[in-house]
């Protein structure tokens, strides 16, 4: 059973939702909170509410999808409990981790917020150098979170088709779309997870729970209006199923790059057979499991549209199963 609550921002939604964290921490005795690291394909281990410093859960910037870089943690650490902060893709990632057994149920705590979208590398050291710092697109992010966002085109590829932009199956979720983010953020909870009356929060109004669902459901109307018109105009380049896909994978020679930078192969990576090929199987429950961060896209060298191709191909295989 989930609860929901309201978290104040008086007009500070990252210093608010920085407060949260270290409030949720002491209350659920947790041991540590794992965050992503400026640095990529790294993640961060604070072991101490006083050492969390500041963080920043709707920076336009993905370098990475942290869920694969966790079961090695966790590993080292078998009787931990730790909490971890997430985008939505992200969780998704780490559920399917965790559905391969790599993680033990019930050693994290997750919080997720709804994400607001992501830049490109370049693009984002663009913007920040013409806005001055990283913190200011942060700031221009949230303001715009009411209307659910700013610059959608701009975007990566993944996020301007992303179908699940809300937070929602974590144990805690932090919801801002749709939302006026410098009076409120919306929290949504497990009532037993910890002792609610330790957080600095308030019942929730339904109206603003509402607010949140409008906001969304136009989202998913949207995203999947770019998605279906990238696969039409795309739709004689795309390969029309695995096997095709396989044959552009040799093309690729050696290069596992996509493979490198996807969360959920970090734990099951597609084999390949004895003259070298990928194994159809390993690919098809690769690309059906697909969480759809778009990080595949963002480490190919040659630049392949591969959040367009791969969805492409998942739809195939999912409508082939109905």
């Amino acid at each position: 059973m989930t609860t929901q609550w309201v978290l104040s921002t008086k007009g500070d939604p990252l210093g608010a939702v920085n407060h949260f964290v270290k409030d949720v921490w002491q209350a659920a005795g947790l041991q540590g909170m794992i965050l992503p690291s400026p640095q990529r394909n790294e993640v961060r281990l604070v072991e101490q509410p006083a050492d969390l410093g500041d963080i920043n859960p709707f920076q336009p910037l993905m370098l990475m999808n942290i869920a694969g870089l966790v079961p090695p943690l966790l590993g080292a650490r078998p009787a931990t409990r730790l909490g971890i902060l997430l985008r939505p893709c992200e969780l998704r990632a780490l559920n399917e981790v965790i559905e391969r057994k790599a993680i033990r149920p019930g050693q994290l705590l997750t919080i997720c917020v709804d994400c607001l979208g992501t830049f490109p590398d370049d693009e984002f050291e663009w913007r920040s150098a013409r806005k001055g710092s990283d913190a200011s697109l942060t700031k221009e992010a949230l303001q715009f979170a009411p209307q659910g966002g700013i610059s959608a085109y701009r975007y990566r590829a993944a996020c301007q088709m992303c179908v699940s932009p809300g937070a929602g199956s974590a144990d805690i979720n932090l919801g801002v779309l749709g939302l006026p983010v410098r009076q409120s953020i919306l929290v949504d909870g497990r009532a037993d997870l910890l002792d609610w009356s330790q957080i600095n929060i308030r019942k929730a109004d339904p109206a603003l729970s509402n607010r949140r669902e409008v906001m969304l459901s136009k989202l998913v109307e949207r995203h999947t209006d770019t998605r279906e018109r990238v696969l039409s105009g795309l739709a004689e380049v795309l390969p029309a199923n695995v096997d095709v896909l396989l044959d552009q994978f040799e093309d690729c020679g050696s290069c596992q790059s996509c493979m490198d930078a996807c969360p959920i192969c970090s734990v099951d990576h597609p084999r390949r057979t004895g003259d070298g090929r990928f194994e159809r199987q390993d690919v098809v429950n690769w690309l059906v499991d697909c969480a759809g961060c778009g990080m595949c896209e963002q480490s190919c060298p040659r630049h392949m549209p591969l959040s367009i191709i791969f969805t492409h191909i998942k739809q195939t295989l999912e409508n082939a199963l109905v």
